[in-house]
């Protein structure tokens, strides 16, 4: 499941600023001191993580910290730990103070005036903040930090893109993430990390409300290790990979379409393994958002392109054999789009044609199982009738393997 944390259990995917407790600086004089202090507190986080057992990745640039078993790094002498303990406490207080700062911008905090606009010194001091890209390095070093500081980087990486915040400043936050790609695959490689994966996950989530942050993370590489997350491991790290990855398609379908209709062959290859996975919740989460997708007009190209393939349609028809009848529902909803389609690839249509009387048997028998669902019944009707007044197709001999022709105008599929 998706990060809760409180106020009342609300998922930090879906809080508002004022979700937020304000913890006011001991001080309101905030400057460059809290940045220099957070980077001090950057150096010394990355000389302790020398000291835990082991550094997944190579790369210098962002070293992420975790064990072989996914827990959270082990520290190697009480030293060690007393001295994380204390760059922790000292993140929290330095990010403290900053999420206050954005609170008041944003008007959600006591001593916020309504309608003041936000001080040029603010404006400057998180500014700074970006372009130092010391949240970006904070995040890479996350599994180091005890929890209450993991929550405060996670946090801050939020706040900074809520939409009430000064537009420049949202503006020079997207566009410094957007120039660091490898940030994606820093935040998707940390769902590896138990300890960590759900904060990543709600990073992630949070950018998505940004089209150009959605280009960057599709255009990142890092979509295929993520349906490797969502497939399989802890049912909470597995789901709240899936609900990222719905986020990040489905957030500006513009975007993910315009990705899916250049990518959708490798994706699809990656994503049907999700149908086949054998686990329910993965079964059904992906039959949902695939559905979802093939049904929505702006995904109209995909759609074409997806029901093209005789091998997608070999998927939904085995999952109309599922015990489930719940995934036996879901698969009818996609393979109902294969036999609608006017323009029926050769291969697709002899597959239909040549299985119509076991596919009949199948859809009647589900039928009965709806028979309390007008619409559901309508639906297994119509689609009945198309298969059993299905046409012989032509020769194969005349079928192009794996070719796929797609209409250059959408092609209207009456369901």
């Amino acid at each position: 499941m998706p990060l809760l944390c409180t106020k009342g259990a609300v998922s930090l995917a879906t809080m508002v600023p004022q979700d937020f407790v304000t913890r006011r600086p001991n001080t309101r004089s905030v400057g460059k001191e809290v940045l220099a202090r957070l980077a001090d507190d950057l150096q010394e986080l990355m000389v302790a993580a020398e000291s835990i057992n082991e550094i997944l990745s190579p790369e210098k640039e962002y070293q992420t910290v975790t064990r072989k078993n996914s827990r959270a790094p082990t520290i190697a002498s009480e030293q060690d730990h007393e001295h994380v303990h204390e760059i922790s406490e000292d993140v929290h207080k330095q990010l403290g103070t900053i999420l206050t700062l954005i609170q008041e911008m944003n008007g959600d905090t006591v001593e916020a005036v309504k309608g003041r606009p936000p001080s040029k010194e603010t404006v400057e001091l998180l500014e700074l903040l970006i372009s130092q890209n010391l949240l970006v390095q904070l995040l890479s070093q996350l599994a180091v930090l005890e929890f209450e500081a993991r929550k405060d980087v996670m946090n801050v990486c939020c706040a900074l893109l809520w939409p009430n915040l000064p537009k420049q400043l949202a503006k020079r936050a997207v566009q410094h993430l957007t120039e660091q790609p490898k940030i994606f695959k820093l935040l998707v490689d940390g769902y590896a990390n138990e300890e960590t994966a759900l904060h990543y996950g709600v990073v992630l989530r949070s950018w998505s409300r940004h089209h150009e942050l959605v280009e960057a993370f599709l255009d990142s590489g890092a979509v295929p290790e993520l349906l490797r997350f969502a497939k399989g491991g802890k049912i909470d790290i597995s789901s709240d990979a899936f609900y990222t990855l719905r986020e990040m398609l489905l957030a500006h379908k513009e975007v993910s379409a315009l990705w899916l209709e250049q990518n959708g062959l490798d994706f699809f290859a990656s994503y049907n393994q999700l149908l086949v996975s054998g686990e329910y919740i993965a079964e059904r989460q992906a039959q949902k958002l695939l559905k979802e997708m093939l049904l929505d007009k702006q995904f109209q190209k995909v759609m074409i392109e997806y029901v093209s393939d005789d091998r997608n349609l070999q998927i939904h028809m085995n999952l109309l054999k599922d015990r489930s009848k719940v995934i036996q529902m879901e698969a009818f909803h996609i393979f109902k789009i294969f036999v609608a389609n006017p323009q029926k690839p050769l291969r697709v249509q002899h597959i239909l044609f040549k299985n119509k009387g076991k596919l009949v048997s199948l859809l009647r028998a589900l039928q009965g199982a709806k028979a309390d669902d007008q619409k559901a019944t309508d639906e297994l009707r119509s689609i009945i009738d198309k298969l059993t007044n299905l046409p012989t197709p032509r020769s194969r001999s005349n079928v192009v393997p794996d070719k796929v022709a797609v209409p250059r105008s959408p092609t209207k599929i009456s369901l």
